[in-house]
């Protein structure tokens, strides 16, 4: 019993290696088993673009549930990968500053019956059986929210049974695979989460995967005629607007939800705290531009660091933009 709780950890952690390192995994096994996983949520820092270095609360990994020692917060999250099937323990641990309870929750995901809160030292163990394919944004609603924007957030993806599916669809066949969690940074926020004034909140950077162009930069690399499956996850907290300029996407489920009718959509709007699946075809030929096929706010939140006027340091162009490759 002990080598095969063993085999199942070391599974899930690779695979939270490879996306977290931003790398595609394959859903080359999709054989449901016990699957455990152990997250703390601790203090450290994001290097934003421009050099700009912020305080964050984050989720990272950690080999032995309830220790966090050495472990480096993300931003966001690791990615956390199961088949469907698979029954998976969460083992949550509550490694932030004193008078933070953690509230750990995957909205969509019905766990077991048991404690949902970890005070400041202690581990929560969430238990769920992962019965729906989909794309699940995880998360802490504590302290009203103030967690979630200080980083505490990541994905959750469910695969089908089927290898290289969204969902059970042939129809959501895909040949790559792009995980991009939206969210926004107010320093300002970040430097005194207990204090601070929401009313006052006011982002001035604007992220896909905890970076912002032009560390972007790299994108997404697929072939003319591959389907890239994009899996929109909205951990901010404005409505975000989402361009794929040259391309349209298909949209294909909501909160993993599959769609009755998927429908094309030049500009699709994500909901804060919401996740959508789209998937786009590559077309033969060159790009729109130099870059490829630019994938952007369209909102115009393109800047890094605050609007001309408003600060002693002016903003640079940036902000939620990445490009599909080819």
């Amino acid at each position: 019993m002990r080598a095969r709780t063993w085999k199942t950890t070391t599974r899930a952690l690779l695979v939270l290696v490879l996306t977290a390192a931003g790398l595609g995994v394959g859903s080359s096994s999709v054989s449901a088993a016990p699957v455990s996983i152990n997250l703390c949520a601790t203090a450290g820092t994001a290097m934003l673009a421009g050099g700009v270095n912020v305080p964050i609360w984050g989720f990272g990994t950690t080999a032995t549930p309830g220790n966090c020692t050495g472990v480096t917060p993300g931003l966001p999250g690791p990615v956390l990968t199961v088949n469907v099937g698979d029954t998976v323990t969460l083992a949550v641990t509550n490694d932030l500053p004193a008078g933070h309870p953690l509230s750990f929750e995957i909205p969509g995901i019905a766990f077991n019956a048991g404690p949902a809160d970890a005070a400041v030292g202690a581990t929560v163990t969430r238990t769920f059986t992962a019965s729906a394919p989909g794309t699940y944004l995880y998360g802490s609603g504590g302290d009203a929210g103030r967690q979630a924007a200080m980083g505490l957030h990541g994905a959750l993806v469910v695969r089908p049974a089927t290898p290289n599916q969204a969902y059970n669809s042939a129809t959501t066949a895909y040949d790559v695979e792009a995980v991009l969690v939206l969210s926004a940074i107010d320093p300002a926020f970040n430097a005194a989460p207990d204090t601070f004034d929401m009313h006052g909140y006011r982002a001035t950077y604007w992220l896909i995967n905890g970076k912002a162009y032009p560390e972007t930069a790299p994108g997404i690399t697929a072939a003319g005629g591959q389907r890239v499956l994009l899996r929109y996850l909205n951990a901010g907290y404005d409505n975000t607007t989402m361009v794929l300029l040259g391309m349209h996407e298909r949209v294909l489920a909501r909160d993993a939800r599959p769609l009755n009718v998927p429908f094309d959509a030049n500009a699709e709007t994500i909901p804060a705290g919401a996740t959508e699946d789209a998937i786009a075809t590559v077309p033969a030929g060159s790009g729109p531009s130099p870059h490829g096929f630019p994938l952007y706010n369209r909102q115009q939140h393109l800047t890094n660091g605050v609007q001309a006027g408003d600060g002693p340091t002016p903003a640079t162009g940036g902000g939620m933009l990445t490009f599909i490759h080819h």
